[in-house]
């Protein structure tokens, strides 16, 4: 493999790097497998001969992610170059040419990313007992992403999105909203998950729009977390006023189909602009609390927000939002009774803040 250096020192360096695995024995010959091997790449992960970091298997939508970003912008550059030779400074210059492209500093993120798996299972893919030497992708200089703030609902607005809602919508938005559970938990959520008694709701399972039914995101996907009174009303009349029970999915469009996402929200968009005409004609609310369309994942924002808020310690809010880690410490487990002591002191938010 030829190698340039920018100085001597720099040569001599990598120099001594190739006779310590020479004496190792881990210097091989050159591979030929390019870029282009990243479909024996999919073809390995799909089947679980591949896991991601955790050692889990990779979910589909992860895969299918990675898949469309190597198709549409590594591949097409890079493809026919051996990965043995492919430099930092070739990704460099196809990350400025992206972002001169128009991609944001998201897309760029995850296409890196897409290639660093390859690169980290070099080894695997090509059927070799060695990693690459080195890796092109670590010490990139990234793009700045500069995004807007996650939209988040304080609890009057959370009431008011909800109530504008028609009957048969509310429990739903309310779960997003007040418990936190993500898009595909809710549409995988089962009327046995649900002990409304006890103020509890279990997350056992999430959906994929292609292959339907599948666990969680990660291993913290599985819990318990909490539901208010309010949201504990608008389940018991949703379950009454459609008669479910049993594994019969709690939001289906029918008892064993999720419901389609388009559809939920055009509804729900179609009755928030109804709202804010009538809080605009009646004149009594100020232009800056006016409702405005909320996502999904924005409740799930909202949510955290409304427990931290409401005095629910910062591990309580990790577990019931499933989230393996923190940034500024692992995560503790929860303590039994915890969901019902969170639901309390949410019932008695929601009361201080109307």
């Amino acid at each position: 493999m030829r190698k340039t250096f920018s100085t001597q020192r720099e040569a001599k360096a990598w120099r001594r790097k190739m006779l310590d695995y020479a004496d190792q024995g881990r210097l091989r010959g050159s591979s030929q497998m390019t870029l282009a091997a990243a479909e024996r790449w999919l073809e390995m992960a799909r089947s679980g001969e591949i896991t991601n970091r955790s050692g889990r298997r990779y979910k589909p939508s992860t895969l299918r992610g990675i898949e469309q970003d190597l198709r549409l912008w590594l591949v097409p550059e890079l493809g026919a170059h051996r990965m043995a030779e492919i430099t930092r400074a070739d990704l460099q210059r196809r990350i400025g040419a992206w972002v001169t492209a128009g991609l944001s500093a998201s897309k760029v993120k995850n296409t890196i990313n897409a290639a660093r798996v390859l690169f980290r299972d070099f080894d695997l893919v090509s059927g070799t007992d060695n990693p690459l030497v080195t890796d092109p992708t670590h010490g990139l200089r990234l793009p700045h992403y500069d995004g807007k703030r996650d939209r988040i609902a304080d609890p009057d607005e959370a009431r008011r999105l909800i109530d504008a809602l028609a009957p048969e919508d509310r429990a739903l938005w309310a779960t997003a909203m007040d418990a936190g559970l993500r898009h595909g938990e809710l549409k995988a959520l089962r009327c046995e998950d649900l002990d409304l008694e006890h103020g509890r709701i279990h997350v056992r399972r999430g959906w994929d729009q292609c292959e339907g039914e599948i666990d969680p995101k990660s291993e913290a996907g599985k819990r318990t977390t909490c539901a208010s009174a309010r949201l504990r009303d608008l389940l018991e009349q949703h379950l009454q006023r459609t008669r479910r029970s049993g594994a019969e999915l709690v939001f289906g469009d029918i008892a064993g189909r999720p419901f389609v996402s388009t559809t939920i929200n055009e509804r729900a968009r179609r009755a928030w602009r109804a709202a804010r005409a009538r809080e605009e004609e009646d004149g009594t609310i100020p232009e800056e609390r006016r409702l405005r369309p909320i996502g999904l994942h924005e409740c799930r924002h909202s949510a955290v927000s409304q427990m931290l808020d409401a005095g629910i310690t910062i591990d309580k809010v990790s577990k019931f939002m499933g989230h393996a880690s923190i940034t500024i410490d692992r995560y503790g487990h929860l303590l039994p009774g915890g969901e019902a002591e969170a639901a309390a002191l949410l019932d008695a938010y929601h009361h201080r803040k109307r």
